[in-house]
């Protein structure tokens, strides 16, 4: 098993990070936010999956601050799990990590969302989620309004692949767009959502700190 080190961390991320600047620019981006506990190639797995899908420009991992649905006392320092982040997808260029909800204090998803579509009018964005964390997101902070004000997708992960069905969670997401349609929901009226699956890649966060290969 690969071993994942953070330790003495060194690469060059010049140029990797996105500025303001781009959200000016008519973009279709990707919105993975998470704990990133560590970063892992399931997300990579997740987010390779909804660029092809759905025909994005690039994908932005969003490392949170701290999840309130998730224990502290597991948690890495947020500087770590940025680091370590960054070094996972160095040779990746359509995936930037970036800390903007830590130097804004935008503690809650719907915040984040929010603050990004107040920068821009012409970036579209769509929140992606693997479908093992929509079984939570009723529990979040008004999950209406991340479904109101971005398109979203939802990509299977392994052990997860029917949560979609589960009557609680769907109603915040919207209509249901058909998965072969799927590059047609930047034209559609928000909320709607589309539901991707792929071969799945089995690996979680929670696995790599149980086996004690994150260090």
């Amino acid at each position: 098993m690969t071993k994942y080190v953070t330790k003495d961390l060194k690469v060059n991320f010049k140029n990797r990070i996105p500025v303001f600047y781009s959200y000016s620019r008519k973009r279709k981006i990707g919105v993975l936010g998470g704990s990133f506990n560590p970063a892992h190639y399931g997300h990579i797995h997740i987010s390779n999956t909804a660029l092809i899908n759905l025909g994005l420009d690039e994908i932005w991992w969003l490392v949170a601050p701290q999840n309130r649905l998730k224990s502290s006392l597991d948690m890495e320092n947020f500087d770590k799990r940025l680091s370590y982040a960054r070094l996972l997808i160095k040779n990746i260029s359509y995936i930037k990590v970036l800390d903007i909800e830590q130097k804004n204090q935008l503690y809650a998803s719907y915040k984040t969302v929010n603050f990004l579509n107040q920068r821009t009018r012409k970036v579209k964005f769509i929140w992606l989620m693997g479908s093992d964390i929509l079984d939570n997101f009723n529990k979040w902070l008004y999950p209406n309004i991340i479904a109101q004000n971005f398109h979203v997708a939802v990509i299977s992960r392994p052990g997860f692949i029917n949560s979609f069905l589960n009557t609680s969670r769907i109603p915040y997401l919207g209509q249901k767009l058909k998965t072969h349609k799927s590059r047609t929901i930047f034209h559609k009226k928000k909320p709607i959502w589309v539901f991707l699956k792929n071969k799945l890649l089995s690996v979680s966060s929670s696995e790599i700190r149980k086996s004690k290969t994150y260090t």
